[in-house]
């Protein structure tokens, strides 16, 4: 079960990253209610390699052995997205539809990883 988690969370992030790679305007719109502008352009471009190399590094691998690593990383990046874009939602008039789904999407993930990482600690 937990490897499923783990490879959905990871196929998640790549998809996602593809998405802001290729079209950064879908998802800007979609999480911030703004197409990006100026320097907006490479950051969110930057954003999509990003969440693509995560997921790639945490694809569950049966020849690596355990995969702990990976799920401290899926874990702390979803933390770190679901306060980052919760205080966007906050603080921000500019957001789009999609933002608060989003959080609790990551909130969802971030909770579903951390028996995970508090059992292989053990």
């Amino acid at each position: 079960m937990h490897r499923y988690i783990v490879m959905a969370a990871a196929w998640l992030e790549i998809v996602v990253g593809v998405i802001f790679i290729a079209v950064p305007d879908v998802p800007c719109l979609l999480l911030f209610g703004a197409r990006p502008e100026g320097i907006g352009v490479p950051l969110a471009h930057w954003v999509g390699v990003g969440l693509f190399a995560l997921g790639i590094a945490c694809l569950p691998s049966k020849a690596a052995g355990p995969y702990r690593g990976a799920v401290l990383g899926l874990l702390v990046f979803n933390a770190g997205v679901t306060v980052l874009l919760a205080w966007v939602g906050v603080v921000s008039t500019v957001h789009g539809f999609l933002l608060w789904p989003i959080i609790i999407l990551h909130a969802v993930i971030t909770a579903a990883l951390l028996p995970q990482v508090l059992t292989a600690s053990k």
